[in-house]
């Protein structure tokens, strides 16, 4: 069995390059990029053979992690895909422990794990300085590759089960997945400055004994710390891995016996005893397309990934305090910058209700209802945060004084990008995902319309946030008084007008281009 299912495997991956001739070169691209990538880690672990035990140990300990934390995560967002899901070979006959060991071993055969077995080895010459971390440092290699193989079969199987057929769950999926890019992001901003660079400095050295001891880094701390003299740690360390290699057998085997005897059935009936939100807005249009749009907010998992962004816009603050910005000024970025997203996000709703907008055009509805209606959510949920994020940075900046400054700049940005959205969304509608479609599903394309669209809607934003944004500038400059209250009452002002002309001119637009919008939606 486990012989077939290497030469299953062998296939496979010749199949993976006899595709189409776009394929092909990704796929030999790819994993060359990546053998090559292995092979340059390699060489620079090899070259620590000759350097102190302290500097090896902060370079090899710490990237390790990071690989490993890699096969952690990359296999559970693309599961979905997994070819090898113990579910396809539930109607062989084969049994849990030949299909254990058989997709285990044929696991192993693959770019990714033969790069990461590239890499430990490497590892292992660079402390062949004794014999205690000598030996350890082939056998914690061996865990390592082991250990990187079963999790990409947990991970892939599970990401199978949990992502692969549900879309909100596999959508999910995809957002995690985006988290860590962004996360990723002031990482290695943070790690670019020179002391993080230095494998002497004590940061290096401190995530070099923080990751030691994760379940991640605790096979490559093994012979750092046995060539170290801290042979007692290294015991424990190398038992840690142990058992970490353990309960992912354990969870392997306990995934193929669920596997071969599960059905993947995930209907489900929801039942619900009232309208939601129709019965607390009333039967008005105003209160009805409100009602709609709070439900589809909630709900629809296209609006979730687009809110769900602006929780992680704060970790912009890393990058501005590694590039020497003090950090107490950092604290006055983050809020604005939500308010202008949030401001935007309402700028091609028409589209995200595909054909269902007839339901907006026949009702006979005016038009104001309609672009206010579809406005409630952000406005509704959009001011209190607005009131409270500015309290949290004011505080964190040290200072009260700018507490209502940041409330007129995020005010005025936030309702100027809503009354700009509410022309653009009906003038310019361009193609977008359709309902029930995956979030990251790309649409058609909108050509040129769609960047109209777009950087009118920002432009509109920054122009009248200006007059906000300069008196904000002379209250952190000249003083709060009397800038602080001016930049609150001329934002606020300035954010109300527009947005009440936006949807005035948008509501008179939507009443004479109702069927023009019918017409685009139909061709989304």
């Amino acid at each position: 069995m486990v012989a077939q299912l290497l030469r299953l495997r062998a296939d496979l991956l010749a199949g993976e390059v006899r595709g189409g001739a776009r394929r092909s070169v990704l796929v030999v691209v790819g994993s060359l990029a990546g053998l090559v990538a292995a092979v340059l880690v390699a060489i620079a672990f090899a070259a620590l053979r000759s350097a102190d035990v302290d500097t090896a140990r902060a370079v090899i300990v710490p990237v390790g992690t990071l690989v490993t934390v890699g096969f952690t995560i990359i296999p559970l967002a693309l599961g979905g895909a997994d070819q090898f899901d113990p579910r396809r070979f539930a109607v062989f006959g084969v049994s849990r422990k030949d299909l254990a060991v058989g997709l285990g071993v044929a696991g192993l055969v693959g770019v990714p794990v033969v790069a990461v077995a590239v890499v430990a080895v490497s590892q292992s010459v660079a402390w062949m300085r004794g014999a205690g971390s000598g030996v350890l440092g082939v056998v914690t290699a061996l865990v390592v590759i082991a250990t990187c193989g079963l999790l990409v079969r947990v991970g892939s199987t599970v990401g199978a089960w949990v992502f692969g057929s549900h879309r909100p769950t596999r959508d999910a999926g995809w957002v995690v997945t985006l988290v860590v890019a962004v996360l990723l992001v002031p990482t290695v901003s943070l790690l670019a400055g020179a002391s993080w660079l230095d494998p002497e400095s004590a940061e290096l050295q401190r995530i070099a004994d923080v990751a030691g001891w994760t379940p991640w880094g605790a096979a490559w701390a093994v012979p750092a710390d046995v060539a170290a003299g801290h042979v007692g740690a290294g015991l424990l360390k190398l038992l840690e891995a142990l058992v970490v290699l353990g309960l992912l057998s354990l969870a392997w085997w306990g995934l193929v016996g669920r596997m071969l005897v599960t059905v993947d059935d995930r209907t489900s009936v929801r039942r619900y005893r009232t309208l939601g939100w129709f019965d607390r807005l009333g039967a008005t249009p105003l209160g009805a397309v409100a009602a709609r749009a709070l439900t589809y907010w909630g709900r629809d998992p296209r609006y979730r990934t687009s809110y769900l962004i602006l929780v992680f816009v704060p970790i912009v603050v890393v990058p501005l305090g590694v590039a020497g910005v003090p950090w107490h000024w950092t604290a006055l970025v983050p809020l604005p910058l939500m308010a202008v997203i949030a401001g935007f996000l309402p700028h091609n709703d028409v589209s995200y209700d595909n054909t269902a907008v007839w339901l907006h055009v026949a009702s006979g509805a005016p038009g104001w209802s309609d672009r206010l209606g579809r406005l409630t959510p952000v406005i509704a949920v959009g001011t209190p945060a607005i009131v409270a994020g500015a309290a949290l940075s004011a505080w964190l900046f040290g200072d009260w004084s700018v507490f209502p400054v940041l409330v007129g700049v995020c005010v005025s940005a936030l309702f100027a990008g809503l009354g700009i959205s509410s022309v653009v969304s009906v003038l310019l509608p361009y193609p977008t995902v359709r309902p029930g479609d995956g979030t990251f599903q790309q649409p058609q394309a909108a050509g040129v319309v769609s960047t109209v669209s777009q950087s009118t809607t920002i432009i509109g934003i920054v122009v009248f946030s200006i007059p906000a944004a300069w008196l904000a500038v002379l209250a952190l400059t000249d003083g709060p008084h009397p800038w602080s209250v001016l930049t609150l009452v001329v934002g606020a002002a300035v954010g109300v007008v527009v947005l009440g002309l936006g949807v005035l001119v948008g509501g008179r637009l939507f009443d004479r281009h109702g069927p023009d919008l019918l017409a685009a939606a139909q061709r989304n």
